[in-house]
């Protein structure tokens, strides 16, 4: 597996994969080709942005995307989106490119990685696996109006 630094000349590529990820199982959402870049192309666009690009025999099978945040005491990371092509979950390539990405990460200087995600064993506990924890003292909460 190879890894290429994000940029806006993958946005096309980004997109599709999003697109048939996202839209499938567990989250069934609903994303277009259009949706899907113009959400990625702000993430790409904002300020410390920093992601990879994961291929393997030259064909983009994941991708992590997020901004680094200073703080008082330091870098963060803030994973925005986390995401493995569709027949290639439980072979653990998305260990992989997290752990590649989390080494790159100390590289930067950054000292903490944080990330909202869905409740539920498919994704929760696959980054439990991954030494992160859950928060029991912050709630990511919604309301539609």
């Amino acid at each position: 597996m190879y890894y290429e630094e994000i940029a806006l000349e993958h946005l096309e590529e980004l997109a599709g994969l999003y697109v048939e990820t996202f839209n499938s199982k567990p989250w069934n959402d609903e994303w277009t080709v259009s949706t899907a870049k113009k959400r990625l192309q702000q993430m790409i666009n904002t300020e410390d942005s920093y992601g990879l690009c994961a291929y393997e025999d030259g064909v983009l099978c994941g991708a992590i995307l997020g901004c680094m945040e200073q703080f008082y005491n330091g870098k963060m990371f803030n994973v925005k989106e986390f995401w493995v092509k569709n027949g290639m979950h439980g072979q653990g390539l998305g260990t992989q490119i997290f752990s590649e990405f989390e080494k790159r990460l100390k590289e930067k200087q950054v000292e903490q990685m944080i990330l909202f995600t869905s409740r539920g064993d498919f994704t929760e506990h696959f980054y439990h696996k991954q030494n992160m924890k859950s928060n029991p003292g912050m709630i990511f909460m919604e309301k539609r109006i």
